[in-house]
């Protein structure tokens, strides 16, 4: 039956009945204690009370035989003040006891030994009234013996009702003697009844919420002696540490997506820009070849010498675009060395002096010599270092400055990793386009071909580095190469491209 129920609620019935019970064994217990409280009161108070004064009036009745014998023999006062002292306490025993809340029976039982009293201290009086009178001894006599045996039957009358009262008392004592039995009895039964009802309760806890939990505990993770010591802690490190893999394992997934993704667009772009250089490679050289051809042969002015030179240089840009083409086509094989960053820097900087001067940029150099050297392939280093101060100079148009550094950082996924960053004091990247400028053909530039920094990401990420941009609207733009200092893993892979 109890399988029907859900957990929950035979926790509930059972922390139900506990609670009936505890609440119905106390009160019993508060009635109990509260009806012997009023028995030994009513005892003290009426019962006992009554049969003391009984007794009392039984003993001063007693008491009063052979004074009046006496007093006929020498007929001495003494023996009549005698008998009334202890008729003062005969009367005096009978109040106390017709002064008391009497049940109906022992009210009547007092009512009839006060009455046949009086009438025996009255016919007792008028013997000693006739005695002293003088009258005939013969009806004194006469008059004494009946008086004689009113005492006797009054004082049956008091033993009877002093045993009845003992009686009553008897039973009482035994009526709460049965009572206490009752109640304990009562309290016995509540006793197992919450044993027993407590041991189902931690069966049902440990069957049902301990051991599960447990072997949860242990299934996620939990070591055995964490669960034997408090399997919730247990399993609540488990589920934290499930969590915490989980949400590396969000944040791991959500990053190789972001991968796959780019590989994708790489790889469209790579078979996009091989059949665009190969169409359209060809026919440009042979352009070139002719123009050229024509500015020797033919004798023309000066402005047709200009119109010439403009076209050769946008079939010189054509050209430039068509060969960012076929790097995306045909990535060079990494060649690692080991060298100074600040050489490759060097190299650069000497590389676009004439470029740099032309777009009026101050750029701020300080070689760090003493930094070690790294793993890298020193060309295509270089080939992004170029792509990224150009990509400056480009964003500020002219003036401004660039600043080159290099550093040694320890990264928590990279390791040990140099670190070559470019920063600029050009209008910066809007927020909402700042993860999109490293997509291949995305540009904000009207002569941009959208590829320069999707270069630069694919040479770090040959790297097995790391590449972040940070900029601030009107502030500039920082880039930030990341390189495995070892450049272990891919000089492996290179090897066997």
């Amino acid at each position: 039956m109890m399988s029907a129920f859900s957990l929950r609620s035979k926790i509930t019935c059972i922390f139900s009945a506990i609670a009936v019970i505890v609440l119905a064994g106390g009160g019993s217990l508060f009635w109990y204690t509260f009806q012997t409280d009023r028995s030994i009161g009513m005892m003290i108070d009426r019962e006992i009370f009554l049969y003391k004064a009984v007794q009392d009036m039984e003993l001063a009745l007693a008491n009063q035989k052979g004074f009046l014998t006496y007093y006929f023999l020498d007929g001495d006062e003494k023996w009549l003040a005698a008998l009334a002292t202890y008729r003062q306490m005969f009367s005096e025993s009978l109040e106390r006891a017709t002064s008391l809340n009497l049940a109906k029976g022992n009210r009547e039982a007092i009512e009839d030994i006060a009455e046949k009293y009086h009438d025996y201290i009255a016919a007792k009086d008028q013997v000693i009234d006739n005695y002293k009178l003088g009258i005939h001894p013969d009806t004194i006599s006469a008059s004494h013996q009946k008086q004689r045996d009113a005492f006797f039957h009054l004082l049956t009358l008091c033993e009877e009702f002093s045993r009845k009262q003992w009686r009553d008392i008897l039973q009482r004592e035994e009526a709460g003697i049965k009572r206490s039995k009752k109640m304990r009895a009562t309290a016995f039964t509540g006793l197992i009844a919450f044993v027993a009802l407590s041991a189902l309760f931690l069966m049902i806890l440990y069957r049902q919420i301990l051991v599960p939990i447990r072997g949860l505990a242990m299934e996620t993770g939990g070591l055995p002696q964490e669960n034997i010591k408090n399997e919730v802690d247990s399993l609540a490190h488990s589920l934290q540490d499930m969590r915490r893999d989980f949400d590396e394992t969000s944040t791991q997934l959500a990053r190789s997506q972001r991968t796959l993704m780019q590989a994708e667009r790489m790889a469209t772009v790579g078979e996009l820009a091989a059949g665009v250089a190969h169409t359209i490679r060809n026919p440009f050289t042979s352009i070139k070849m002719r123009m050229f051809s024509l500015g020797r042969t033919l004798d023309l002015n000066d402005a047709q010498n200009e119109d010439l030179k403009v076209i050769a240089d946008e079939i010189a840009r054509i050209d430039k675009i068509v060969q960012n083409f076929l790097e995306f086509a045909r990535p060079p094989k990494l060649r690692l060395e080991s060298c100074h960053l600040h050489d490759i820097i060097h190299s650069v900087l000497v590389l676009l002096e004439y470029r740099i001067k032309k777009y009026e940029v101050e750029l701020c150099y300080e070689p760090r010599p003493d930094l070690p050297v790294v793993r890298i392939d020193p060309d295509r280093i270089k080939e992004a270092l170029v792509n990224l101060i150009v990509n400056s100079c480009e964003a500020m148009g002219h003036g401004g400055t660039i600043t080159v550094a290099e550093s040694r950082t320890v990264d928590s996924q990279l390791g040990e990793v140099a670190v070559l960053s470019v920063t600029d004091t050009g209008p910066g990247v809007p927020e909402a386009i700042l993860d999109k400028i490293t997509t291949p053909f995305f540009t904000t530039k009207d002569e941009g071909s959208g590829i320069g920094l999707s270069i630069v990401v694919r040479i770090v990420q040959e790297h097995d580095g790391r590449f972040i941009v940070s900029s601030e609207p009107g502030k500039g733009t920082e880039c930030m190469i990341y390189l495995p200092v070892a450049g272990r893993a891919y000089e492996h892979d290179s090897d066997n491209r």
